[in-house]
C-alpha cells in the first residue's frame, strides 16, 4: 500500500517537472527516468546530457516538492535528497 501511494507521489512529481519544461508528460517519459533510491531520487537523462533550462526547471520541479538538489553524476543523472528540515 505505502509503495502505491509513493509511485503515485512520484507520478505527480513526474507531471510536475514535465510541466515546469513545458513539455507532454510522454515526451517527458521518453527523455527522462526517475529512480528512487534509498531518500534519495535520481533523474535520469535518456538522450545525451541536460540542457542548463531543463536542469533548471527539474531543481525547481523537485524542490517544490521538498526536495533539495544534491549532486550530478556523468552529467547526465541528477541526485535530489529530501529537504532534512521536512523529515
Amino acid at each position: 500500500m505505502m509503495i502505491n501511494k509513493f509511485e503515485n507521489t512520484l507520478s505527480a512529481i513526474e507531471l510536475h517537472a514535465a510541466r515546469k519544461l513545458n513539455w507532454d508528460y510522454q515526451q517527458f517519459k521518453d527523455c527522462f527516468k526517475f529512480k528512487v533510491n534509498k531518500e534519495a531520487i535520481e533523474i535520469e537523462c535518456k538522450n545525451n546530457t541536460l540542457k542548463e533550462y531543463e536542469s533548471q526547471a527539474l531543481k525547481q520541479a523537485l524542490l517544490d516538492y521538498g526536495f533539495q538538489y544534491k549532486k550530478t553524476v556523468n552529467d547526465l543523472i541528477l541526485v535530489f535528497e529530501q529537504d532534512v528540515e521536512l523529515r
